[in-house]
Formats: structure tokens, C-alpha cells, sequence
């Protein structure tokens, strides 16, 4: 996260006692979330699949983007876009995996999925694509410490649709800081800073990958 609070120019308030001292604490709020965006950030750092990108919270590795069918029920077949990733925990706690976030509707308050901002071109789905953890065989939603597990981004294709011959995606990091002024604690918050003073947070997009899709068959 940002932590200089750099807003728009606003009027001048009358200062009296009371409204000073909400200012004091609004700068103050702003200021531990990141201060008011308006600079336009740096290009974010490329990586290749296979490469290690340190999310703070976690060590992520884009394996591989495939175009594949699977057996659904009754005997049909599915199409999925799939997203294959090595993922390690570095925290001390169990962290969910999460869902990704729909596209401009982003919180600090997020899980490892929640740091997979937005991909290009943008896949549509009905609801969004399905996460999870894979480990021994076994499909759950928790990330455990200090252990590496594949997570899996799905989205399901229609059988006649014509996947793209890539994906990019933009992946934000963690920072651990303190969650406010009326709060001391401290956590995990996906970084970025607010844009507005209506709450819209913006997520710092710290690494963008490219990922070949290949057809590949279950």
C-alpha cells in the first residue's frame, strides 16, 4: 500500500472544535488506507509461468493455462479454461482461497484469490469462475502454512466457444499493516490505496503474466 494521503483539493471547512477533530481522524483513516489515489502508477514487473512472485503473504507460481473437457454428470461433457497454480502459504495462519473479485468491485480485505485482479481478454461466465485448492487428491478452499498446493481457476466454456491463444493477468500482493486508528491490530490487506472519497478501493497490481492456453485433455 501507498501511505501518502494525496486527495483532491476540497473547500476549506469551518473549523470548529467538533469538525476538527472528525477531519483529524478522517486524515488519519486515510492515511493508514493509503491516502486518496490520483498518481498514475509505474508499469507493473512481467514474470514468465514458472517464474516465483512473492505476494507477501504468499509465494505464487503460474503454471500453465489449458483448454481442456472433463466428464460431468449424467455423462456430459464440460469445457473449462483452467488456471493452474503452485501456492504456498508463508503466513502463520490458515488463509481461504477465496473467489476472485468482480471486475472494478475490489476490497483490501481479501483472500489469495481476491489478489488475481483481472484477466485479458475478460472471461465471461455465468457465475464467475470456480476456485480450489487441490492436495493429495483431496479438493478443499483452505491454504495451510509453510504447505505448497495447486490452486485451480475454472471457467466454464461453452462446448463451441473458441478459447483465446492467451491469458494475462494482473496479481496484486499483501502488505501486513495496521487495520486503523479505532483498530491497533494489524493483518493482511491486499495493497492499494482508495480513489474517492465514496470508498472505492483500487488494488495495486504488482506483477502481470501471460500465459500460453494449450488444448490439453483430461
Amino acid at each position: 500500500m501507498t501511505s501518502s494521503p494525496n486527495g483532491a483539493r476540497r473547500r476549506r471547512p469551518v473549523i470548529v472544535p467538533v469538525a476538527l477533530a472528525l477531519a483529524v481522524v478522517g486524515v488519519g483513516v486515510t492515511a493508514a488506507f493509503g491516502g486518496f489515489k490520483d498518481a498514475p502508477d509505474k508499469p507493473p514487473a512481467t514474470v514468465s509461468p514458472g517464474d516465483m512472485i512473492d505476494q507477501g503473504l504468499f509465494h505464487t507460481q503460474f503454471i500453465k493455462a489449458i483448454d481442456i473437457t472433463e466428464k460431468g454428470d449424467f455423462g456430459t461433457d464440460k469445457r473449462y479454461l483452467e488456471l493452474v497454480l503452485k501456492v504456498t502459504n508463508v503466513g502463520d495462519r490458515t488463509a481461504s482461497v477465496g473467489v476472485m473479485p468482480e471486475a472494478g468491485r475490489y476490497s483490501p480485505f481479501g483472500s489469495f484469490a481476491g489478489s488475481l485482479l483481472r484477466t485479458r481478454p475478460e472471461i465471461k461466465t455465468e457465475y464467475g469462475p470456480e476456485v480450489s485448492v487441490l492436495s493429495l487428491g483431496v479438493e478443499s478452499h483452505q491454504l495451510h502454512p509453510g504447505i505448497t498446493t495447486t490452486v485451480v481457476v475454472k471457467y466454464e466454456l461453452e462446448p463451441t466457444a473458441t478459447a483465446p491463444p492467451e491469458i494475462s493477468l494482473d496479481v496484486g500482493s499483501f502488505a501486513y499493516e495496521q487495520l486503523g486508528l479505532l483498530n491497533q491490530g494489524y493483518d493482511w490487506m491486499l495493497a492499494g490505496a482508495y480513489t474517492d472519497e465514496k470508498g472505492t478501493f483500487e488494488p495495486e497490481v504488482a506483477t502481470r503474466i501471460t500465459l500460453p492456453v494449450r488444448k490439453e485433455t483430461s
